[in-house]
């Protein structure tokens, strides 16, 4: 359920664009945080995008922090977060999922506030063991005013947002030179409707498309599949991540001297994850590619706990049928 980050920032008015912009990466940090296993393959709770699989697990917490611009190019407000996410499975290929950009706040001005509450169903449609390949989808809501109130100094957004998506994940365990096999591909589509086109103060709510690729290269693979290497890396996974969001409809008009509303704003990044047996640590570096979409390099970081794996036997295997078959790692 990896939040839309600037979804949030395409609807609102063009003079509160660039505090939008950031206060809403900071939301791409709340929900999805999971791992998938795909025959061999793990696919790390990665956080630009979603993972494509479905898992128990709990992403507590999920912090963010970025640097919002100004249109005159000087910097704007300092903006944190601090989300969460549960994920539970229901069967072994569908689970829901329940989260929050959680406590947020920041700096010139101070301000204070709690994010909207998300849910999302998320179905794996197909998945080959053999090909480490894996396809899946899922429709998610961000529940307008279920966070701060319009009079706290930092609302949550006023409208509900329905989201439909598609994820896709291909590790290269099948390619026949060695160098490919710890490589792996993983990719996200989402289409956002607000559920009302205007808000009570007359502004617009856009219709938005997100869309992002992580390029992973597992040193845990490696160890494993390939050659040994040194204990200190065995379970480091390096990516880099990409996750950009384009206004396509009901937009507010341009401003001089203000950042467009139909302007396609993002993240590019290098990331790091640690798989432990029974957690992952991730972090990653946030660059935004425009003005529009921040000042200054942020950063992202969560943690990741395994409940299928701390407790495959209640919490953390489905409520219905058997769990999902793993490979070893």
């Amino acid at each position: 359920m990896k939040a839309s980050f600037l979804t949030r920032a395409s609807s609102r008015a063009p003079r509160t664009y660039a505090l939008a912009a950031c206060a809403a990466l900071l939301a791409g940090a709340s929900p999805a945080q999971a791992h998938t296993i795909v025959g061999d393959r793990v696919f790390p709770a990665t956080l630009a995008i979603d993972d494509p699989g479905v898992n128990d697990e709990l992403n507590l917490p999920t912090f963010t922090t970025m640097t919002a611009a100004n249109p005159d190019g000087s910097p704007g407000s300092i903006n944190y977060s601090l989300g969460w996410e549960y994920s539970k499975t229901i069967t072994a290929n569908l689970a829901l999922s329940v989260g929050s950009e959680g406590y947020s706040w920041q700096r010139r001005p101070n301000a204070y506030g709690w994010g909207n509450i998300e849910t999302q169903l998320k179905y794996v449609m197909w998945q080959d063991a053999k090909s480490e390949s894996i396809v899946s989808t899922a429709v998610s809501a961000e529940w307008g005013n279920s966070g701060s109130p319009q009079s706290a100094s930092l609302p949550s957004d006023p409208v509900t947002t329905v989201t439909f998506k598609l994820f896709a994940g291909k590790g290269f365990g099948d390619a026949s030179a060695d160098w490919l096999k710890p490589f792996a591909i993983t990719g996200e589509y989402d289409f956002t409707v607000p559920t009302r086109s205007s808000n009570a103060d007359g502004s617009l709510n856009a219709t938005t498309v997100t869309y992002g690729a992580t390029l992973q290269y597992s040193l845990l693979y490696m160890n494993a599949h390939v050659r040994e290497v040194p204990e200190l890396f065995r379970r480091l996974i390096p990516a880099f991540e990409a996750v950009f969001t384009t206004p396509l409809s009901n937009l507010e008009p341009s401003v001089p001297g203000e950042f467009g509303t139909n302007v396609t704003t993002g993240v590019v990044g290098p990331s790091l994850y640690y798989v432990g047996n029974n957690f992952q640590l991730g972090v990653m570096a946030q660059i935004p590619i425009n003005s529009a979409s921040g000042a200054h390099v942020g950063v992202m970081a969560s943690v990741d706990f395994y409940l299928d794996d701390i407790a495959p036997n209640s919490i953390g295997k489905p409520l219905f049928g058997a769990p999902q078959a793993r490979g070893r790692y």
